[in-house]
């Protein structure tokens, strides 16, 4: 006879359907981890409390875009320690803000921690 091999949760699925007790491994044996341990676990392994240029430009992008443009534009992600891709909602606003990156720019390097960005990049 030939037997299959299935995943954990599969083999729950099939136990749950034919009314069988679920599959018992010693993980399942564990008690859950406490909610408050994976809050310190996830702060620690993400420094979430680390000042960090990603925690300055969320907290501050509208002030450096105004209320304006700050909901229809976001950051993606800090390519190489300098240089800051944002993503824009549609080409018209992509173009306005190349006219404007200079400025913007400026504005994003006196912010606490984002001395090192250098350049913009826009993305629709």
């Amino acid at each position: 006879m030939l037997k299959m091999k299935f995943t954990k949760s599969t083999e729950d699925i099939i136990a749950d359907f034919r009314g069988l007790p679920r599959t018992v491994t010693p993980s399942s044996r564990k008690p859950p981890t406490s909610i408050e341990n994976l809050l310190v676990v996830l702060k620690e392994q993400y420094k979430l409390e680390t000042p960090s240029p990603e925690r300055s430009l969320v907290e501050n992008w509208e002030n450096v875009f105004g209320s304006s443009l700050a909901g229809r534009c976001n950051p993606v992600r800090i390519k190489d320690g300098q240089t800051l891709i944002i993503s824009v909602t549609n080409q018209t606003l992509r173009s306005e803000l190349q006219f404007q990156k200079r400025a913007i720019l400026n504005r994003i390097q006196k912010l606490e921690h984002c001395g090192n960005i250098r350049e913009l990049r826009i993305r629709s």
